[in-house]
């Protein structure tokens, strides 16, 4: 079996710490090969034979050492950098892992795609700005290679069973996509950005018009000025409309305040709803029955086999070896880009209903 070369670069949090699977509670590698769900790039790139992590990248040494600490037994031959130019030159890689703070995306997905990486996984937000994410497809596209967002939720059976259902026409045509989101994390380009692009994951459609009002305190924010989410005091949560192109009109509403984390997406058709929470395993659809009375159907998915950042691999793998189109794709994280950039330029503008930024 042919192994793809994979490099990480930024090795924070979901990047490569020891974290563990929800099916064993196990804290520490080796993990199980069962290929439940895991919550971050290394531990998930252990579960796949058909990888090896030849590199990996960070300006803060100390972090290179917890890496070798963490996962040194798994990839023996695993080389450290500090310096990502000379891994990109070096280190002949077939994937790229992006998970540095969201400012310094642009720069280095440009850089991979200029330089033969076939493939690249970014995390979340995409950028932080428009020119960015602009720059960034652009330079995608000349290269032909496949660029996936981490909005991981994409990958979930939860989703893709509710899309079904909205599909087959169960609750009818989509008017509205209401969306609770709160919790300390609730900050706009921290979870918000996941909870956005789930938005756009069952609109199916590009945003046209947005408003939006930012917390109080926040009024200095024409621009992202945030460090990747770490501190919600120092981060904006807020409440947004959206108008997408295909008519369905969602709205995002955000809170900091609440201590118990969570978001909860209620989908209105025209024969129908249906409600869940984001990180549920069932949905609610509710339908009118013969006589006029409320339905209710559970709506579950199936286990949490091959979800999340392994399937983001697996489908990142077979762009590269076939083509076609991923589930969370460059333009996908555009969306929630030119959402959350929006929410900020309607907030200087007053509060008024605007175009999205292009």
């Amino acid at each position: 079996m042919r192994k793809y070369r994979v490099g990480i670069v930024g090795l924070r949090g979901i990047a490569a710490g020891p974290t563990n699977t929800r099916s064993t509670g196990q804290k520490t590698p080796p993990y199980p090969l069962s290929r439940q769900i895991v919550t971050g790039h290394a531990s998930c790139l252990a579960l796949m034979p058909e990888v090896e992590v030849v590199a990996y990248c960070d300006m803060d040494e100390t972090l290179l050492t917890d890496f070798n600490n963490n996962w040194g037994e798994t990839w023996p031959n695993a080389k450290p950098y500090v310096d990502f130019n000379k891994m990109i030159k070096d280190a002949d890689l077939d994937i790229l892992t992006v998970c540095t703070g969201d400012a310094a995306h642009a720069k280095l997905v440009i850089g991979a795609a200029e330089s033969g990486v076939k493939g690249i996984i970014c995390e979340k937000p995409l950028a932080t700005s428009m020119e960015d994410v602009n720059a960034m497809l652009e330079a995608c596209k000349d290269n032909n290679v496949p660029l996936s967002v981490g909005h991981t939720r994409r990958w979930r059976k939860l989703y893709h069973k509710v899309r079904e259902t909205i599909r087959s026409g169960g609750i009818g045509s989509i008017n509205t996509i209401v969306v609770s989101h709160w919790g300390a994390r609730a900050m706009l380009f921290r979870n918000g950005t996941h909870v956005i692009d789930g938005i756009c994951f069952f609109a199916e459609s590009a945003p046209k018009f947005v408003w939006a009002k930012l917390e109080d305190g926040f009024d200095d924010w024409d621009v992202y000025k945030g460090q990747g989410g770490k501190d919600p005091a120092s981060e904006p949560g807020a409440s947004g409309f959206v108008i997408h192109e295909n008519g369905i009109r969602s709205f995002y509403v955000g809170s900091k305040e609440s201590v118990v984390p969570a978001a909860t997406v209620q989908i209105t058709g025209t024969e129908g709803q249906i409600e869940f929470r984001m990180n549920g395993t069932s949905a609610t659809m509710l339908t009118k029955g013969p006589e006029g009375q409320t339905l209710a159907e559970e709506l579950v998915s199936d286990d949490y086999q091959s979800e999340n950042y392994v399937a983001a691999y697996e489908e990142l793998i077979n762009l590269v070896e076939n083509g076609g189109e991923g589930v969370s794709t460059g333009e996908h994280g555009r969306w929630v880009v030119q959402i959350m950039t929006g929410f900020l330029d309607s907030h200087q503008a007053g509060s008024k209903l605007i175009d999205v930024p292009e």
